[in-house]
């Protein structure tokens, strides 16, 4: 009989708690990769599942499978028919598992299957030593990005890049960014990148100040009274052509539309539910153009990766901390005081 080893990984029963606990080490079946984790990171989403009642991760059954979805690290063993990527290939892992062969899937859209499966609700997610995955999903991470550039790239900076390329920003199409989140702090980092005057707002003090170091021309707070017409002005007196919100927040929301010129471009990003938009007089009479963007396409990798270094990108200056993964809990607390850049696990 085979000995079947354990590794370390972090699950969330909820409640504001995590747990650094164990998992069998799995060998890859047909079609599935096994990578050794090297980097890992916290994103906004996992928090979701940080803050959750733990009756629902229990009812859900989530709170048996690690948290996350943000990893990079070494390919350590394949299964049958596998002929990309190789034992010993540098990837990230694509976050989201599609079926494989829906037309989504085959656009590099998994995120539109009808069968999607996420990790940490359907699976082992990231925040784990060794992460069983499909060979699909494995992108390839060239030798001149580093292990932490490699998890920003998976969701954090791969997230804003889908974003900001549905709103053509440039050098005479300002940028408001709501939410300066890691996410938000990419979308500024970005944007600038692309010549755009950028504009920062959240209500945390620390997150203007990174904005600002990020590349923000200027960071406001969002419980400032003028907020819309600073924004305005900022933008050079006709409005942002574009505005992102990273928050879900409704008043985010609603600010994000109302400071964009005629035909602008409102792109959502944050999750939330609340209706905050009234078509007529915010959308009609502007012809005010809105977009969701979740994620990225993997098919839009090496657009990624291209753009961070002919740019040459700064994305490292994003993260603010860096933890080893049995330091977990203090990491989440941290986290969830939503006043850093980004946070790192590293596995190496």
């Amino acid at each position: 009989m085979v000995e079947m080893q354990e590794m370390t990984c972090v699950r969330c029963p909820g409640d504001l708690r995590v747990e650094v606990g164990s998992a069998l080490v799995d060998e890859p079946g047909p079609g599935e990769m096994r990578v050794r984790t090297m980097m890992s990171a916290i994103c906004g989403s996992d928090l979701h599942h940080y803050r959750a009642a733990a009756s629902l991760r229990d009812e859900n059954g989530w709170s048996q499978w690690a948290l996350g979805h943000e990893n990079t690290g070494i390919v350590d063993a394949v299964g049958p028919g596998v002929a990309y990527p190789a034992v010993g290939d540098r990837v990230v892992v694509f976050g989201i598992v599609g079926c494989g062969h829906c037309v989504h899937c085959r656009r590099g859209e998994a995120m539109f299957c009808a069968d999607a499966q996420h990790f940490s609700r359907h699976r082992h997610g990231t925040n784990i030593a060794c992460l069983l995955a499909p060979a699909r999903n494995a992108l390839p991470l060239p030798d001149d990005f580093d292990w932490e550039m490699g998890a920003l790239l998976s969701c954090n900076v791969g997230t804003a890049y889908g974003a900001l390329r549905k709103t053509e920003v440039s050098g005479d199409r300002p940028l408001a960014v709501f939410g300066l989140g890691p996410v938000g702090l990419a979308c500024v980092m970005l944007g600038k990148a692309r010549g755009a005057v950028v504009i920062g707002v959240d209500p945390v003090a620390e997150r203007r100040a990174l904005a600002l170091e990020c590349g923000a021309q200027v960071a406001l707070d969002s419980s400032d009274a003028n907020l819309v017409e600073r924004i305005v002005q900022a933008a050079g007196g006709e409005g942002a052509a574009a505005s992102i919100d990273t928050s879900g927040h409704p008043a985010a929301r609603a600010a994000a539309v109302d400071v964009l010129r005629t035909q602008g471009t409102y792109v959502e990003v944050g999750v939330g539910h609340d209706p905050t938009i009234a078509p007529s007089q915010q959308i009609i009479f502007r012809e005010v153009t809105l977009r969701g963007s979740w994620l990225y396409k993997q098919h839009e990798w090496e657009g990624l990766l291209d753009f961070v270094r002919r740019r040459q990108v700064p994305i490292k200056s994003l993260i603010t901390h860096r933890f080893r993964p049995e330091d977990a809990v203090q990491a989440f607390k941290l986290a969830n005081r939503a006043t850093t850049g980004k946070i790192l696990f590293d596995w190496s």
